[in-house]
């Protein structure tokens, strides 16, 4: 069976001012342009799109998964299949989002099914684009189905590799999250119980509930702005990371960067523990027109 068919899922998304705002809140932003409506420079954080892929069109709370994520292209059901996990994501601005917020088409299809021996690499491709065809944002969602067996490799994979320099970072920045950072991130529109009901997490094989991956991505890429950018979002072009290892609210995040010409390698690890929890990861920076 076939799973890269190249056959596309058009499901409307949309956003209201206040999106903007809860996602800055929930990824610890203090800077008035993410998290103040009347600032002269407020704008949607640059990795805002990555929540409307779970709360589609709704201003309510949605189930877990959404109707979005089920109507999404159909994941593989591969034998011995036992968990499907969130392993790596891409975020590509190609145009600003409208601050007043607006109604969007997620335009999306499967791009590739890799052997990884343990599991299946399955990756998704979604253009956020407006009625007439001008694109937003490319997001590129790779999932690690574990388990999974009888798989063949179909598609050219996004997944790429990137080591950090040998020498020391050049900059680094931590940022702490809250006890309640969880609490507050699922509003914008990943209610997963994983990251908020003891039980489930204890279920799903953890001690705790854990912090969304999505939200350490969050936090990263604020990192890069405020060391480069001087939070200004025009500079941000893209984001792409791998999900290594687990956060638990109310830890510190350490955001180790290396500047190579318009591209900043990083690592994220948790000040407490050391351990490594986004890797593989770069953001490229986009020059900004003189006037």
């Amino acid at each position: 069976m076939h799973y890269v068919t190249g056959n596309t899922v058009i499901q409307p998304v949309s956003f209201l001012t206040r999106d903007l705002l809860t996602y800055g809140v929930g990824i610890g932003c203090t800077e008035p342009r993410f998290v103040y409506e009347l600032d002269p420079d407020f704008c949607a954080f640059p990795t805002y799109p990555v929540v409307l892929g779970y709360k589609g069109e709704t201003q309510d709370v949605v189930g877990h998964p959404s109707d979005t994520m089920l109507n999404g292209p159909a994941m593989p059901n591969f034998e011995g299949t036992r968990v499907g996990l969130d392993a790596e994501r891409y975020v590509e601005k190609i145009n600003p989002l409208n601050p007043k917020g607006g109604t969007l088409l997620k335009v999306s299809k499967l791009i590739s099914v890799k052997n990884k021996g343990a599991g299946a690499l399955v990756e998704e491709e979604a253009i956020l684009c407006d009625a007439s065809g001008k694109a937003f944002y490319r997001i590129v969602t790779g999932t690690f189905l574990l388990g999974a067996r009888g798989v063949r490799d179909e598609g050219t994979s996004f997944s790429k590799t990137f080591k950090v320099p040998a020498r020391s970072p050049d900059k680094i920045i931590e940022l702490a999250t809250s006890r309640n950072q969880a609490l507050i991130y699922r509003l914008s529109g990943d209610y997963n119980p994983l990251h908020v009901d003891p039980t489930f997490a204890l279920a799903s094989g953890f001690e705790e509930p854990i912090l969304h991956g999505l939200c350490s991505l969050g936090f990263t890429a604020r990192a890069v702005l405020c060391a480069y950018c001087d939070n200004d979002a025009s500079k941000f072009k893209s984001i792409r990371a791998r999900f290594s290892k687990p956060v638990i609210a109310g830890q510190t995040l350490v955001v180790e960067m290396w500047k190579e010409d318009n591209k900043v390698l990083l690592l994220t690890k948790v000040k407490e523990t050391g351990q490594v929890v986004l890797n593989n990861a770069c953001v490229e920076l986009s020059p900004v027109a003189k006037l």
